[in-house]
């Protein structure tokens, strides 16, 4: 009995004790910790972004003990997505923020070769391809799905939608404009009464121009007209409202007007062109399609001729580029060029040329090419014209809207002793407009390690084949040689190149070219050159593009 009372002795005691301690714990100053997060406890954070530490109050028996706190943020890592904890402890009591790192950011698709295209009616149309970036997934580019059709046979605007969503779920999506629409070439059939510069009657017409051409400003006329006047005038009426624009013109002669018509600062629209002597009639353009302007960068302006029935109407519209770069893939189809019994000239002038439009894309450029596949590629004008000739109107009106238009050939000649590049040019073309040439025409010949005095550089007088050095900057006279070079200078303004980086008929020269790969020692060359006269970065990484 005495046993069990000193048990329950005891075990009263124990209750009491434990009673005073609780009681002491809770309701006692000396004891009392309070934990206060400053900002959220479940905090959300970007990913990649740096983590910025909000703090805490931590108050012990009412004072603030704040900076005695250690903070342990050792496993947050903010370049992975991922929930994490920031530990803060004092006199070994802690709390947690929750920190969660997420991916809010959307994947960013750019377009190769612009957001707006434009092709010809009944022309190719070839993706040109996109790129994606993100700030967290490193791959994306086979998420992104394409939508959209073009119909190469109907004028009109279509889009083409590049779609992508990241592994966060953030989408994304851009447009690009694809514009089919009509050449603004007007190709009429040959007839005897056609005018050329020697055979003007001015009996036969009433009026017509016998040279044009366009100039820094606007466009220079020369012309007769029938009737005799004190003076003469040229007016643009605009088709869409009451504007007229009038321009004296210098004479010298009977029947005979010539002077430039400055067209920067017209309003931009569409202008019939009248003659004003004694009346005023229609201006009339008659002569030969490959002598008729068509269309020029003139200023900050587009200016577009076109002709309906020989009548003259004019296009002013703000320029801007549509392309960067026009490669022409020389010869094509049943036109083969050169051959030496290892490949054609058509096949190798293709193969360069898809090699230096990928490089060009892949540093952000947009390009055009005149061919894609084993065929004369898109022709321009009547069927009655030459291939020739068409192609190079191809040339000049995509060359009209593209800072550099080139050609790509591969020389043969009788004498196989023929060796190294050639850089065929424009006439009329200045030392300052030759000024990327010349520079690679320079870096070649340490390529090259040629050390002759060989003209390399030079253009061509039509009539007579006479071959004259164009390295030296003169500016000659002479008529263009060659079709592609002659037609997208004197219709378009536009300065257009011939490569000939080789000698096909030398069987070392090729070797050397082609079976060692100097064939894109040659092209990067030229590639670099370019990307630095366009004012851009030149990227040496071709491994996409082999």
């Amino acid at each position: 009995m005495r046993k069990i009372y000193y048990i329950t002795i005891v075990i009263i005691i124990l209750i009491v004790s434990f009673l005073g301690i609780t009681y002491s714990f809770e309701y006692t100053n000396e004891e009392e910790l309070n934990f206060e997060l400053i900002g959220p406890s479940n905090l959300y954070l970007d990913v990649n972004t740096e983590y910025t530490e909000y703090g805490i109050k931590v108050m012990h028996n009412n004072i603030d003990v704040s900076h005695k706190v250690k903070i342990d943020s050792s496993n947050l890592n903010p370049s992975r997505l991922g929930n994490y904890k920031v530990k803060y402890e004092y006199n070994n009591e802690y709390i947690y923020r929750n920190v969660t790192v997420i991916d809010k950011i959307s994947p960013i698709i750019e377009l190769i070769g612009g957001d707006e295209v434009y092709i010809l009616l009944h022309g190719n149309y070839v993706d040109a391809g996109y790129t994606v970036t993100d700030n967290y997934d490193t791959d994306l580019n086979d998420k992104v799905t394409v939508s959209g059709k073009v119909d190469i046979n109907k004028e009109g605007t279509y889009e083409i939608i590049y779609s992508v969503t990241d592994n966060s779920g953030n989408k994304t999506s851009i447009t690009r404009k694809v514009i089919v629409k009509k050449s603004a070439i007007t190709v009429e059939t040959d007839s005897p009464n056609r005018v050329t510069d020697t055979s003007y009657n001015v009996t036969l017409y009433s009026n017509t121009i016998t040279k044009n051409s366009f100039n820094s400003n606007g466009i220079y006329y020369e012309g007769y007209i029938k009737d005799i006047g004190n003076d003469y005038q040229l007016k643009f009426k605009s088709r869409t409202s009451n504007l007229e624009y009038l321009y004296n013109m210098n004479s010298d002669k009977n029947h005979y007007y010539y002077g430039n018509i400055r067209l920067t600062s017209l309003t931009n629209g569409t202008y019939d062109v009248y003659i004003i002597s004694k009346k005023e009639e229609r201006l009339m353009n008659k002569l030969y399609i490959l002598s008729k302007i068509i269309r020029a960068k003139v200023g900050n302006k587009l200016v577009t001729v076109t002709y309906d029935n020989d009548y003259v109407t004019i296009t002013i519209e703000d320029f801007n580029y549509q392309y960067d770069v026009v490669i022409d893939p020389g010869h094509g189809g049943t036109d083969t060029g050169a051959a030496n019994g290892i490949i054609i000239e058509k096949d190798l002038n293709l193969k360069v040329s898809k090699y230096e439009k990928c490089r060009y894309e892949s540093m952000g450029y947009r390009v055009y090419m005149t061919r894609y596949n084993d065929s004369y590629g898109e022709l321009l004008g009547n069927a009655s014209l030459d291939k020739l000739d068409r192609r190079a109107l191809t040339m000049g009106y995509y060359g009209a809207v593209s800072k550099i238009v080139y050609s790509n050939h591969h020389n043969a000649s009788r004498n196989t002793s023929s060796n190294g590049f050639e850089i065929l040019v424009s006439n009329q073309i200045t030392a300052n407009d030759l000024y990327p040439e010349i520079s690679l025409y320079n870096k070649y010949k340490k390529l090259y390690n040629i050390n002759d005095n060989k003209i390399r550089v030079y253009s061509r007088n039509s009539d007579t084949n006479e071959i004259y050095n164009k390295s030296n900057g003169e500016v000659y006279s002479y008529k263009n040689y060659y079709s592609v070079i002659r037609v997208p200078y004197e219709l378009f303004n536009v300065k257009s190149i011939i490569y000939e980086p080789v000698y096909m008929s030398n069987s070392n020269d090729f070797n050397w070219y082609y079976a060692a790969n100097n064939w894109i020692k040659v092209s990067e060359l030229k590639i670099e050159e370019y990307v630095k006269f366009m004012g851009g970065t030149y990227n040496p990484d071709n491994k996409k593009c082999l």
